[in-house]
């Protein structure tokens, strides 16, 4: 008897494990021991994916409470959001209607006035305040505080005429010290930003600065690529024979010729061309077919022009030459311009060159042979 209740001891005890196991199993599909992705618990689990399971430490039934708790307030936010916008859509239809039906007598009175009751006079809401205020005290008939708010307009009248000035000042130095304007500083005397230069003297010679850099970085890359530059003139390689020469350039029918000299005012050289033009000036002043200007890299007043001439000695008559260089593809300083006058035909040569060249392509233009 005794070893038959061993044995069957023994056999309850080899069932356990099997009954644990088959517990733990549906233990794992709810309750506390829910499984799910990491992410969404309502995911199951999948194959491989034992880093993303998450274990519940509460039962199952919170996350569901959670989920329709939740779902609902989404429900009653949503509702309440249409009832406002179907009361939006209604107030302005409202609105729409009421704005087109015409007011009654007693309606416009009680929001404008009565016509026989005259309404203050009240300057624009975007006026400034002393302007919004002399008016109010006008109204008011303080005349004491209605002069005081006027001085004070007067005086922001002047801040603003003095700010309009200089800002305009500001503009336009700027403009001279990035080239795209010409600068007044060689006519002191039609300076009118005088005091402003002086303000912003370090700031504009930095600007000036910064564009030399660029100008030179410029002047650099030309030099590599195959240009030669001597000082501030510009030469190219060009052939000196004379019978290659005179085939290239136009003969004017009339003989009547003009020499358009496109320089540099601000070239350290400007005093050495002046002086190389001298002759040319000598040869043809008496010559009515031949006519010769100097054009300036920039543009001046005139007496800024009148100033330059002084200032450079140059032997011709000068003009503003900034628009006009453009049209005439000037891309360097010194440049000749032959014009011959008849014909309409142009001839170039760039760099600085000797009177005799210049008198040999005047007299080749004018037909005149040696």
């Amino acid at each position: 008897m005794r070893s038959l209740r061993l044995l069957i001891i023994t056999a309850s005890l080899a069932a356990l494990p099997a009954a644990s196991s088959a517990q733990a199993t549906n233990d794992e599909q709810k309750g506390f021991w829910q499984k799910g992705a990491a992410t969404d618990w309502n995911t199951p689990a999948h194959g491989n994916s034992s880093n993303e399971i998450v274990y519940r430490d509460y039962p199952l039934t919170v996350d569901e409470i959670k989920l329709k708790v939740q779902k609902e307030a989404e429900e009653a936010v949503n509702s309440a959001q249409s009832a406002i916008n179907a009361q939006s859509a209604e107030t302005a239809a409202t609105t729409d209607n009421k704005q087109k039906t015409p007011l009654t007598r007693e309606q416009i009175i009680a929001k404008y006035g009565s016509p026989s009751q005259p309404l203050p006079i009240r300057a624009q809401k975007e006026s400034p305040p002393e302007m919004q205020a002399l008016f109010e005290a006008l109204n008011s008939g303080d005349k004491e505080l209605a002069w005081q708010y006027s001085i004070a307009l007067a005086e922001r009248n002047n801040r603003i005429k003095q700010v309009v000035s200089k800002a305009t000042d500001y503009q336009l130095l700027a403009m001279e010290a990035t080239g795209q304007r010409p600068s007044m500083e060689l006519n002191p005397e039609a300076d009118e930003m005088g005091a402003t230069r002086l303000e912003l003297r370090e700031l504009i010679e930095r600007t000036k600065m910064e564009q030399e850099k660029k100008k030179f970085e410029w002047d650099q890359a030309l030099m590599k690529a195959g240009v030669a530059q001597e000082g501030d003139n510009w030469s190219t390689s060009r052939s000196t024979s004379s019978d290659k020469l005179a085939s290239q350039i136009p003969v004017d029918p009339a003989g009547k010729v003009k020499l358009l000299i496109f320089f540099d005012e601000r070239s350290p050289t400007i005093k050495d061309l002046s002086k190389s033009l001298k002759p040319l000036h000598d040869k043809f002043k008496g010559d009515p077919n031949v006519s010769i200007l100097g054009l300036t890299m920039r543009s001046y007043a005139t007496p800024g022009l009148k100033r330059i001439g002084e200032i450079t000695s140059f032997p011709f008559p000068l003009v503003n030459g900034e628009a006009l260089a453009p049209e005439l593809r000037i891309q360097r300083y010194p440049s000749f311009v032959f014009l011959a006058v008849t014909s309409k035909q142009t001839y170039h040569i760039e760099g600085a060159q000797g009177a005799e060249e210049i008198v040999r392509v005047l007299n080749s233009m004018k037909g005149v042979k040696k």
